[in-house]
Parts: C-alpha cells; structure tokens; sequence
C-alpha cells in the first residue's frame, strides 16, 4: 500500500483508530489538516455521509462502501468488490470436485451464520457454479446464530456431514477459521474466502474468493487523480495453487 500511495504522488502514514469512537477518532486526524488523501476501510466508510462532505479539500477512498445513485462527492472514490462471479468460478470449482468423488451422493453445503459477509448473491452464485458441472442435488444450507461458537459450528459441520456433504461453503465471517477447521476434523473441505493470507489448512481448502484490496487501491488512488467516483476492486480464486 504505501509504494501505491508513493507511486500516486503521496507521502504514506498509517493509524488506526480507536475502537470506542473511530469516527471521532477519523474526524480529529482530519481536522489537523494533514492528510491530502485518506483511505477509509469498512466498516467506518460506510458512515462516508457523516465525514466526507465536512472536509472537502481531503480526498477520500472509501474501501467496501456502497456508492449512492446520485450525487456522488466529488472527493471521494468508493472502491468495491464484485465477488459474485469469483464465487460461481469457485462453486464449478466445488462441482467439478464432487463430481470425480467416489460418493456419487456427495453433494456442497452452505454453513453461514447471521454475522457473514456472505450476500445471498454470492450463494447463489455458488449454487449455479456447483450445478454447471455436478448434476447432484443443490447445496444443503444452514445458517447459524451470530453468537454461535465453536461447539455450535462443529454440531452444524456433523450434522451437515450425515446428510451426505462434503464441501461447504463457509460464511461465518470471524468465525470461519473455526468452521474450516471442524470441517477438516469431520473429513471434508471448504470454499472460504479471503484465506490466502494465512493459508491455514490448505489440505482442507478447494477454493478461496480473494479481494485484492491492495491493487484495489492503487487503482482508487489513480482514480482520485482523474477524479472517477467508482472503482471496482480486482476479485480471483485461489487454492492449492491458482485456479
């Protein structure tokens, strides 16, 4: 990120904000003066409406937040990431795995819970990517509550494993190193996502939808320069090895 910033023509600095206030926190920094461009990351820069418009000579890039319809500020750029076709390319990835398994009753399921980042049409779009290539049952889907704990997950990932799945699809936000875990621990694998910094549990993994956040804002950090509102974020899928 900051050979981005330097490539764009800006001297990088790093905070984070305080986790009681981090608007108060962002607004004070900004109230210095001493930032000419800032990148704001979720979940904070979906509250752009409260900060953007007060610091008009700061130009702003707002990292996974929806941009509006119309009036767009002209000082900021909102940077998103499609995922939705990387997660039907990871569900043929899925498909295709099921297909050449020696259960021809396998078939993927969907464990989420109430705290996923995971749309409905991102399900979805695995749905159909399994279906392109395995013509087996569709996805078995379960969603847990957002307090649910590792106990929880692993009756789930059990449960889901006596009714014949054997890849899930994981969408349990800050819980899906639990789920990805239990799922290696009951014999099957995942599609997850954002995974590759870490690469916990290759063995376990088919495919992870990754956001490259870094070449997203290098591209929002030229945008700024050519004063365009939109930019949309690179997305791949990887496993083992790229798909």
């Amino acid at each position: 990120m900051s050979v981005s910033a330097l490539r764009a023509g800006y001297i990088p600095s790093f905070d984070i904000t305080s986790s009681v206030d981090p608007l108060a926190t962002l607004t004070g920094m900004l109230a210095t003066g001493a930032y000419s461009a800032t990148v704001v990351g979720p979940l904070l820069s979906l509250q752009w409406a409260d900060f953007v418009p007060r610091f008009p000579r700061t130009r702003f890039v707002l990292v996974d937040a929806p941009p509006p319809g119309t009036g767009a500020p002209p000082n900021a750029v909102f940077l998103t990431f499609d995922r939705t076709a990387a997660f039907r390319q990871a569900g043929r990835a899925a498909g295709k795995t099921l297909a050449t398994g020696s259960a021809s009753e396998a078939v993927a399921g969907i464990l989420s819970s109430e705290a996923s980042g995971l749309t409905p049409q991102e399900s979805d779009a695995f749905a159909r990517g399994v279906a392109d290539v395995h013509s087996g049952a569709l996805p078995i889907e379960q969603t847990l509550a957002a307090s649910a704990d590792p106990k929880d997950i692993r009756a789930a990932v059990a449960q889901m494993r006596s009714e014949g799945v054997t890849i899930f699809l994981l969408g349990l936000g800050e819980r899906d190193p639990d789920g990805l875990e239990a799922v290696r621990d009951a014999g099957a694998r995942a599609v997850v996502s954002d995974w590759q910094s870490s690469r916990a549990l290759p063995s376990a993994v088919v495919a992870s939808v990754e956001e490259d956040v870094t070449a997203g804002i290098r591209l929002a950090l030229r945008a700024l320069r050519a004063g365009t509102p939109r930019v949309a974020g690179p997305v791949s899928v990887v496993g083992g090895k790229k798909i």
